[in-house]
């Protein structure tokens, strides 16, 4: 009955929600309108970061940040964040502002030059509800760059169907990776199972749940195989997805087998890695991970879904891909047996798998090759 009450409230509101939400979110959106304002023009490269707490500056690798903010944290320690004076206006698709409207208007009417960094987009099989919705935000600014920076091929195809064209000038620049600070550590490989790492965040369910049976369909030839689960769980309430979580695991028999460490700062990623020897990553249509490119500069091969723009991240030695159907309209999950089988075969052979994930990170991915692409790219926005 309680269940019902609540669904039937929550048809009643769903065609105000967006009013409800806009009517909330007012007072902050109007302060970052007024911090809009201030900016200026100055000559030279100077960047301001439109991030979630603009007009702060991005996370610092000590400080909690994940998903698109992230690359701002890397681009802010070589191209120091200024306000409210600025050259360049620097902003994520993925990274959100309730005032992200009015810092562009203002920049642009000031001369300041936008460059979006673009990541996937929404679309039926990624949210199954209002997906359109996301896209009207990221169009308006789409629209408004004046150099769009896509995160790999998949995204830029994404972009073009669900954005439309843009005709201002473009390139692909791969999320980067601290090669330094992501380095593999020697580990025994006899007398023991691999640990599989499922990495990032687990936002959808699915993910979650695929790497329990590919664990599941691995130990009866890897009977001492284990699995790291990190970051935030679904849903809203964290505690509620841990019930779950454990519940299933305790059905599946695997509540020895998996771990949780939690969400994690840029300075712990490193230490996870190290403690796995194989990523298993789940996700469909993943549009441009980092987490799989700071797990190949860690030494870990990977084993993963074959859609998205993971296998332009990953290439043909350092790991192995289940084929999926490619679709926009539904999400379709590897064969958890097939994707055991990878990773039996990437555990007999992970000294070679391991060196070539660590090699590709290290001649595609590196922090080095991104930074001097965006200084190139900042030389030419700014003629």
């Amino acid at each position: 009955m309680i269940f019902r009450i609540k669904s039937g409230i929550r048809a009643v509101l769903k065609p105000i929600l967006p009013l409800i939400r806009s009517i909330r979110s007012y007072p902050a959106r109007r302060r970052v309108q007024m911090q809009a304002a201030l900016l200026k023009k100055q000559s030279g490269l100077s960047i301001c970061y439109l991030t979630a707490q603009f007009p702060n500056r991005p996370a610092l690798r000590t400080e909690y940040a994940n998903g698109g903010a992230v690359k701002l944290t890397f681009l802010a320690e070589h191209f120091p964040h200024s306000f409210p004076q600025a050259s360049i206006l620097y902003t994520v698709s993925s990274v959100k502002n309730v005032g992200a409207d009015a810092i562009i208007l203002y920049a642009k009417q000031n001369g300041i030059k936008i460059i979006l960094n673009q990541n996937g987009v929404s679309y039926p099989a990624w949210n199954s509800g209002n997906w359109q919705e996301p896209n009207i935000r990221m169009k308006k600014i789409f629209d408004q760059a004046d150099f769009i920076v896509y995160q790999s091929k998949f995204c830029r195809s994404g972009a073009l169907k669900f954005l439309g064209e843009n005709q201002c000038p473009s390139q692909i620049i791969y999320n980067p990776v601290d090669i330094n600070l992501y380095q593999p550590v020697s580990k025994p490989v006899k007398n023991r199972g691999p640990v599989l790492l499922l990495g990032g965040n687990q936002y959808t369910r699915y993910r979650f749940e695929t790497a329990l049976e590919v664990l599941k369909c691995t130990l009866p030839l890897l009977p001492e195989a284990s699995l790291i689960v990190t970051g935030k769980l679904w849903g809203d309430n964290q505690l509620v997805s841990m019930d779950i979580a454990k519940r299933l695991l305790k059905e599946k028999n695997l509540t020895e087998r998996v771990t949780f460490s939690g969400a994690y700062t840029q300075n712990e990623a490193p230490g996870i890695f190290q403690r796995a020897d194989i990523l298993l990553h789940t996700q469909y249509n993943d549009a441009s991970p980092s987490l799989v490119t700071e797990a190949m500069a860690a030494g870990l091969p990977a084993v993963y879904s074959a859609s998205g723009g993971v296998p332009e991240l990953i290439g043909l030695e350092a790991g192995i891909g289940i084929q999926v159907e490619n679709s926009w309209e539904k999400i379709s999950l590897p064969d958890p047996n097939l994707m055991a089988q990878a990773v039996i075969q990437v555990w007999e052979s992970l000294p070679v798998f391991s060196e070539a994930a660590r090699q590709r990170a290290v001649d595609q991915f590196s922090l080095e090759k991104f930074i001097k692409a965006h200084q190139e790219l900042f030389d030419q926005v700014l003629g």
